[in-house]
This record gives C-alpha cells, structure tokens and sequence, in this order.
C-alpha cells in the first residue's frame, strides 16, 4: 500500500495566537435605504387619504358608475330607493345646503313603494286654528267661597241644610242657640225703655216752662241723650252677631210687642210664630248664591266661633288654571279667549285669560294661567283636568297636511310630494324633496303656508324613512362635488 498523503496541520508556534476566521457580511447600499423610507412614506399617505375619504363620505362605497347626481348602489341590501339630484332651486340663497339642488327619491315600482310602508294623501283646505295648548285643572273661584262659622258659641238647636243641597243668598241654613244672643236682646230692650222713658221726662220739663228750673232741664236732657246712645250701642250688638234691627222700626209698638218681636229676631221665617222657643237663637245664613258642598255639624253639637259648620260655593263660574311651557307662556295674553274640554266631555267651555303668572311654578316649572269659565248649566267640575287651548290666530282657508307628513332637516321643514306621473304607466315612482313653510298645528295636521299647492299627494306614513334615504344620500353628493 503506498502511504496517503496527508495535509499537514498548521500549528500555532510556540507562543503563538490564532484567531477565528471572521465571514464577510454584504454591505447595505444607499439605494436601498431610501427605497425603504419611500415605501413606508407611501403607506402612510395611503392610509392618511383612506381616512380623509372616509370622513367626508362616511365610508360609504360607491359603486362603479355612480357619481354625484346619484344615492349610493340602489340595490344594496340597506337602501329602498335611489336619490337622484338635480338643479339649484330659485330659493336656494335662504335654504341649507342640503336642500339647494332639487332631489328625488326614487322607487323601482309602485309595489316597491308599499312595500316600503309609504301611505299618501292630498293636500286639502279646511278651516284652521293655531293655539297654545296646555293641560288644566278646573278649581273653585276663592271669591265664591264660603266657610261659615255662627258668630257666637252654643249648640246647634237645628241645621236646615245638608251636603248638596241649593241655598239662595241669605237663606238660614242652622239655628244655633247662643247665650250671647238672649243678653243681647235684652240689653236692646232695655235701652229702648230707658229711651222712652227719658224722652218722656225731657218732653213734661220743658212743657212746664218757667215751673222747671234750666238745671232740671238739662240733665234731663242729658240722661235722655245717654240713654240714646246705649241704645245705639245695643243696636250695633245685635247687628254683629247678624240681627240688625232699629229703633224707628218698633218706635210705634208696646214693650209687650216688642218683646215679642225681639224674641224670634232673625228666625221669624223658620220659626212659626207662636212657637215656644228660647230667644237666644243665632240663625247662620248663606252668604250667596250656591251649593253646600260640605257640611259638618249635626242637631245638639257645641260649636264655638271657628267651627266650620258649611263649606257653600258658588259652581256658576269656575277658574282654569292652565299649566303652559315658558316658551308658550310668552305667546299668551290677557283677553285671550280660551277653549277648554275637560276629560269626559265632548264640549267646549269657553273663557277669557285673565292673569298670567310672573313665576314657574317650582315643582313643574310651567308657568300658571288663570281663566275664567261661565258654568251657567253645571256641567263643569272643579278639581278636575282636561286640555285647553289659548286661541292666538284663525285661519278660513289653511292649507292642511298631517303631522306626520311633515319632516324636518337642517332645521328646514320638509314634505315628500308624489311625482305627477306616479299613476301613469311608465311614470316615475318618485317622491320630491320639497321645503315648506309651516304655520299653525293641532295634534293632527299640520297647517302649510308656502312651498305647496292644493291637491298635491304628499307621503305621509314613512316619510321618515323617505328622510333617512335623502340623508344617507347627501354625504356621497357632497363629495361629488
């Protein structure tokens, strides 16, 4: 065998150091640097312009051959119809920009339109009211009522009077027996003796002439004068506690006479004459006209002078107090008329502002305002509710659509109107976006002042989802543009 040839291995020398081989790494050009700050630049500016798209349009994606002029792809999933737009409208100076090129929303085919939820109608003509309305309570005028009381203390001998039942002005409605009252009849008779008495001697003094001395003369003058008086005093005792009697009126009648008529002073017409009673009856009286709405004392019962014994009203006119937003509250008046229809009634009460509060009342923060409402025929009731309206303006010939057919955008209001040629065959199953100016309303119909004729069919139920269509339109037009 001939020997291998083998490399010789290199060793280090003695004190010698070898170093690890080191690889060679490819140096990184200029060139590609700069290619790769550009590529990250343009992805920035790629996603910056995304964004920017994005927030002016919506991010919403518009399908190839659709521009401004057109809604978004109408046969999307999301969208019942296509908006088309066309020129400036004469008035578009004083309108938003979302309503300054006319629009249309366009449908595919009547059923398209009902099975969209679209209801019309025409536009009509009829007579209008346009009124603040605000929700009320009926209450008792204060001025017409009474909380009676007797005016001295005692037992009720006799109550005439129940709850609900009429009474006129003046009418005895309880008898109360009074201690107070007997002293005071007696008093009355008393001073009306002296009265007499002292006339008499003042009268036989100066008949005498000369026989009776000037002294003589003038005190009987004077006890004649101080006898008056008391007698005035026990007049006005008797006229506080409601039984005014004078002395001319029983100048002419013995004191036997005038007991007698003393004695049943105030109660002669509910007491027969000749009847065996106490002279110290109080008779309480109606102070007016009206109804007893409470009454609470019964035969036998001690009252004194703040007992309430009858609660009397006067139903024949009423107070509405209306409850009105302090917005309202401005367009309101004094004079006002006023048509109130209480809950339960199909009528109409009708009455005039008469006040209008200068503060919201704090717990409902409305602003309170008083009426007046005639009750000739009892209809009305107090303390209960029901809905006025303050009458600010009436129109003859109002231009009429209902509520829901107007819609608003911008703080512009808006109606759909039904084209033309909806009917015809081959005619345009469109709505047009039309402003309006609106003027009075009631909780069914809305009153038009301008913007529409009569007769034209305007949608009415869905027309707001005919406004969420014009709306999601108006970002892909504004970016058209």
């Amino acid at each position: 065998m001939s020997p291998q040839t083998e490399t010789p291995e290199l060793r280090p020398a003695a004190g010698e150091s070898v170093e690890p081989e080191r690889k060679a790494r490819p140096q990184q050009g200029v060139g590609r640097r700069m290619l790769g700050l550009a590529s990250s630049a343009a992805v920035i500016a790629l996603l910056a312009g995304a964004a920017y798209w994005g927030h002016h349009t919506g991010w919403t994606f518009t399908a190839p051959g659709h521009g401004a002029g057109k809604n978004d792809d109408p046969s999307s999933t999301n969208r019942i119809a296509s908006v088309r737009f066309g020129q400036a409208v004469p008035t578009a100076a004083r309108l938003p920009s979302s309503l300054q090129r006319s629009a249309a929303i366009e449908f595919e085919s009547s059923e398209a339109v009902s099975a969209a939820g679209i209801d019309i109608t025409p536009a009509w003509r009829e007579p209008m009211t346009e009124a603040v309305t605000a929700n009320g309570e009926l209450g008792f005028d204060p001025a017409r009522v009474a909380r009676l009381s007797p005016r001295s203390p005692g037992p009720a001998w006799r109550v005439l009077k129940a709850m609900g039942d009429k009474v006129r002005a003046g009418e005895v409605m309880a008898l109360i027996d009074a201690g107070e009252v007997g002293k005071a009849k007696a008093e009355y008779q008393q001073a009306l003796v002296q009265v007499r008495l002292k006339r008499q001697v003042f009268e036989n003094l100066k008949g005498v002439g000369q026989a009776a001395s000037a002294q003589r003369v003038r005190e009987a003058e004077a006890a004649f004068k101080d006898a008056e008086v008391k007698l005035l005093g026990a007049e006005q005792a008797l006229a506080n506690l409601g039984l005014p009697v004078r002395a001319s009126e029983v100048a002419s009648l013995s004191p036997d006479e005038v007991a007698r008529r003393i004695r049943l002073l105030g109660v002669s017409e509910v007491v027969e004459e000749g009847t065996s009673v106490t002279a110290n009856l109080l008779p309480v009286r109606a102070p007016f006209d009206g109804v007893v709405l409470n009454a609470d004392v019964v035969a036998g019962e001690v009252v004194n002078v703040t007992t309430v014994l009858f609660l009397v009203v006067d139903p024949s006119q009423l107070w509405l107090t209306l409850h009105v937003s302090p917005g309202n509250a401005r367009r309101v008046t004094v004079g006002r008329e006023v048509r109130f229809r209480p809950d339960g009634l199909n009528e109409d009460a009708v009455g005039k502002v008469t006040w209008i509060g200068t503060a919201a009342d704090e717990a409902t923060r409305t602003v309170p305002v008083r009426v007046e409402l005639a009750n000739k025929t009892g209809q009305l009731r107090a303390s209960t509710f029901g809905k006025g309206r303050v009458i600010l303006r009436e129109e003859r010939d109002a231009l009429l659509v209902p509520q829901d057919a107007v819609q608003t955008i911008d703080g512009t209001p808006i109606v759909f109107v039904r084209d033309p040629e909806f009917l015809k065959a081959g005619g345009k199953k469109a709505f047009s976006v039309r402003p309006v100016r609106v003027g009075a309303n009631d909780s069914q119909n809305r009153e038009i002042i301008s913007g529409l004729e009569s007769g034209e069919v305007v949608a009415t139920k869905g027309s707001g989802l005919l406004l969420d269509e014009f709306k999601r339109s108006l970002p892909a037009r504004q970016a058209g543009e």
